[in-house]
């Protein structure tokens, strides 16, 4: 049975998962605290537990993770393709929902919220700026006050946009969307910029787009060093990622911010990691990987799935109420392993020697429901953490 992936967040975490109807599944999972010492937990310490009931049950086309993300706040957002042509966006504190505006027919869209009230959305050849509704001003407040976001209502097409969700076009970026390879929201609290590294036949380079100007500007030709996604750490000051290159496959890229002087501006220093986050067990076999930053508590969640390899080749049947959450006894030439999602909190620090190092590592085990097809499952974890 085909089945779609699965998106975690929250003050705990919220996994996301199809049901055997379709659709997607919201859970909010409990993340295991990272340990006191200063030294990294044992793997053999690991615990291994069944995932939550469902939170939310969400029904949309399967296959279609990149269409989720999370904004404005504690909202979860799912863009898929619907006549209605709305967003319902799944407040996971309050357990309300909000209808808002999907984006233009959403292809292969990298989402970038940013703080509570704006959500970017780059997809192919056009970039764009969702903001909160505008609230209409009391009739006895100071006109001739102005803020950034009533001069940013002014320039939007519509002159009538209180109270409405609106989608912003910006200026078309100068690369092509396909050929994304990582990418990161810089925020110093004077200046806030999206970095976008390209991996293409044609172009390699790193583009910066200014949320203030509204225009995108080439750094230079050089990449960010990490794969995909990464987070802003202010206590490191630097960007921090994943690895995938087969050099240093599962360790983590720290890179400084790149200067905002003239340009091209040369590439960053970075830094790799001592230590391996991806899972070093002998029977587990990496899938795929997400990397979440906790930004308030300045602690890091890795969700790897693992494919765990078994001694035993029966397994037991996990009875729950809930469809997706039975995992089916199967013969013993059919049972060779299982997948399971690898849970691992930790802290990041620069040792005395600068090197990057992580620390305080916690790890836990959730089996993976049987629903979940291949295919979901070599897909990243879609993951937030709000």
């Amino acid at each position: 049975m085909a089945a779609a992936p699965r998106s975690f967040s929250s003050s705990a975490f919220t996994s996301s998962l199809t049901t055997g109807t379709g659709g997607y599944s919201i859970r909010k999972v409990k993340l295991p605290l990272p340990c006191k010492s200063g030294d990294r937990a044992s793997e053999s310490e690991r615990a291994e537990k069944r995932l939550p009931n469902p939170f939310w049950r969400y029904k949309a086309d399967r296959e279609c993770p990149q269409y989720f993300t999370s904004a404005f706040g504690t909202k979860i957002m799912g863009m898929h393709h619907n006549d209605s042509g709305i967003v319902l966006m799944i407040d996971v504190r309050t357990r309300s929902v909000v209808l808002g505006p999907r984006t233009n027919y959403p292809a292969f869209p990298i989402y970038f919220p940013v703080g509570v009230d704006k959500l970017f959305a780059l997809d192919s050849a056009c970039l764009e700026l969702c903001r909160l509704p505008l609230v209409r001003p009391d009739s006895d407040s100071d006109s001739g006050s102005s803020s950034t976001d009533e001069t940013e209502s002014d320039s939007d097409s519509e002159s009538d946009s209180y109270g409405k969700w609106l989608w912003r076009q910006l200026q078309v970026p100068p690369f092509c969307t396909r050929d994304v390879a990582s990418y990161a929201v810089h925020s110093d609290g004077q200046s806030q910029s999206i970095l976008v590294s390209v991996k293409g036949e044609e172009t390699v380079a790193t583009f910066t787009f200014d949320m203030g100007k509204f225009v995108w500007e080439c750094l230079g030709e050089w990449t960010l060093p990490f794969t995909g996604p990464g987070h802003f750490d202010r206590k490191l000051k630097a960007l921090v990622g994943l690895s995938k290159d087969p050099e240093a496959f599962g360790y983590l890229y720290a890179c400084n911010v790149p200067s905002a002087g003239d340009r091209p501006c040369p590439a960053p220093a970075w830094k790799c990691s001592k230590e391996k986050v991806f899972s070093e067990l002998p029977a587990d076999r990496h899938v795929s990987a997400n990397l979440i930053y906790m930004e308030n508590r300045r602690k890091y969640c890795l969700v790897e799935c693992v494919w765990v390899e078994e001694d035993n080749a029966c397994q037991v049947k996990i009875k729950e109420d809930k469809a997706d959450q039975v995992l089916l006894e199967k013969s013993e030439a059919d049972q060779r392993g299982r997948h399971m999602y690898r849970l691992m909190t930790f802290s990041l620090k620069y040792d005395k020697k600068d090197d990057l190092r992580v620390k305080c590592g916690r790890v836990r085990y959730y089996e993976v429901p049987n629903t979940v097809s291949a295919e979901s499952i070599r897909e990243d974890p879609v993951a937030f953490w709000l």
